[in-house]
């Protein structure tokens, strides 16, 4: 009897997507044909994707890339278009040149790998034969991580280094020189129409009611920021003043003839655009305006900020922490958007928020999260849910337990908890959307495991607490 022959299982389609990064953008204009660094990296990660066809690799036809973008951020438009896509499941393997590429900072890098391994996301590199899908190769991807970015810090002591040597024998070191002055051999020339622009800037501040009136003025003026360009002739500055502009070039001590070196100003050679007289007359009313204005020379507490960082406006930029005036003996925290510090109240069309009115709200949505957190576990991987040592129930019931004590912890416990859970907090004109923190509710999971955790939380209430026995 003839034994039927067999076929061998023809293996799934993988959809690899090839990402590559450069650090400085070496394009030199449309009409020319360069090949560049994230062309040969393309190739290669073209050519490990076609030595992999039998195992059914497949390149995905979106271009994922990052040009003059540093590794030290995931903040990148090419990462985050991939990231989007692996999200919606378009991705089985990204593929790379070296995996730093991807980036150079070992905590980012563990938000990379724990993003892919919740969707089933693999990483080849074409120069380092690591298997993420192993506890081996999340190791060594850890340890060439960490060289990179190890590397990439000796990289800045050395610029900062030589940052300091030039300053010392009174050389200008960076790509352009401030508003005032020009560059002739690397030191610093008096440029006599932006130094009287700069002497009316100072001047103004002085004579004008507000900052923001000094602002329309200058801005009628035509008096603008900096213009300069960087070495690939990428043209700078040349913007109308902000607050932010205004107060940096205020506060800048070059317009008084000093260099800052070795963590201190020097006094250097170069000719002071602005005399010591109206230097002391401009810093003394900033001062007198800062204690009108109830602006608080010292840190802010931590807790009155809790989610600093984390909330940000619908235009992408974080809001800022402050603390208003004293009325009657009291001060008053919020969260303010940055476009209203550089440009004026108003600009923005985003509100201002009372700190403890959105900590409130976003401690409401926790708290429900924490009583019900159903949804929670739907966002975790199944490896994990699905585990036999995993305890849905267990881990519910101490979710639940932990809401319960929430209202007496200590503030320190709280914020931590709360910068655990957050992610983000984006305000809207009329909304606020908060994203909770999967890597954070994993953590906490795993916190919860052990029974002594919401031992210590109830040891460290403030009051007795009515729940714990």
């Amino acid at each position: 009897m003839t034994e039927p022959s067999a076929h061998p299982t023809k293996p799934s389609i993988r959809r690899c997507a090839v990402y590559t990064r450069v650090s400085v953008d070496d394009r030199k204009g449309p009409s020319q044909e360069n090949f560049r660094s994230t062309d040969a990296q393309f190739m290669a990660c073209h050519e490990l994707i076609t030595s992999q066809l039998g195992n059914g690799w497949r390149a995905s036809d979106r271009l994922y890339e990052d040009r003059g973008e540093s590794g030290s951020h995931l903040k990148r438009p090419g990462l985050q278009k991939l990231l989007e896509d692996v999200r919606h499941g378009l991705i089985d393997v990204v593929v790379v040149h070296r995996f730093d590429r991807l980036t150079r900072h070992v905590g980012d890098l563990q938000t990379l790998l724990t993003l892919f391994e919740q969707h089933g996301v693999a990483v080849a590199s074409v120069t380092e034969f690591i298997n993420s899908d192993t506890q081996y190769g999340r190791l060594t991807l850890n340890l060439l991580t960490s060289f990179a970015q190890f590397e990439r810090e000796l990289i800045g002591e050395r610029i900062r280094d030589k940052r300091a040597a030039t300053r010392r024998q009174e050389l200008w070191h960076g790509s352009a020189a401030p508003l005032g002055y020009v560059l002739v051999r690397q030191r610093l020339v008096m440029d006599p129409r932006e130094a009287s622009q700069v002497r009316l800037i100072f001047s103004g501040f002085v004579s004008q009611r507000s900052v923001t009136a000094l602002l329309q003025d200058l801005t009628d003026r035509g008096i603008k920021t900096k213009r300069w360009h960087t070495k690939t002739g990428k043209a700078r500055g040349g913007r109308p003043f902000d607050r932010n502009a205004l107060y940096t070039l205020l506060n800048n001590r070059i317009y008084i003839g000093e260099f800052f070196y070795d963590n201190a100003w020097h006094k250097a050679d170069h000719d002071p655009v602005v005399s010591p007289e109206l230097w002391a007359q401009v810093h003394a009313l900033m001062k007198s305006r800062a204690r009108r204005t109830g602006v608080s020379s010292t840190p802010s507490d931590e807790h009155a900020f809790a989610l600093k960082g984390l909330i940000v406006g619908a235009d992408g930029r974080a809001m800022t922490p402050w603390l208003s005036s004293a009325y009657k003996g009291r001060r008053y925290a919020y969260y303010i958007p940055q476009r209203e510090i550089a440009s004026g109240a108003g600009k923005s069309g985003l509100p201002r928020l009372a700190a403890n009115k959105i900590h409130a709200a976003v401690w409401d949505h926790l708290r429900t999260c924490l009583r019900d957190p159903e949804p929670w576990f739907k966002g975790l991987p199944s490896a994990l849910t699905e585990h036999p040592t995993f305890s849905i129930p267990l881990i519910a019931e101490r979710l639940r337990r932990l809401e319960a004590v929430i209202g007496w912890l200590f503030p320190m416990y709280k914020t931590r908890l709360l910068r655990q859970l957050i992610e983000k907090v984006t305000v809207d004109k009329h909304s606020f959307v908060i994203r909770v923190s999967l890597q954070g509710v994993f953590d906490l999971m795993r916190e919860l495991l052990d029974e002594s955790y919401i031992k210590a939380l109830q040891s460290n209430h403030q009051t007795e607490d009515p729940i714990a026995g």
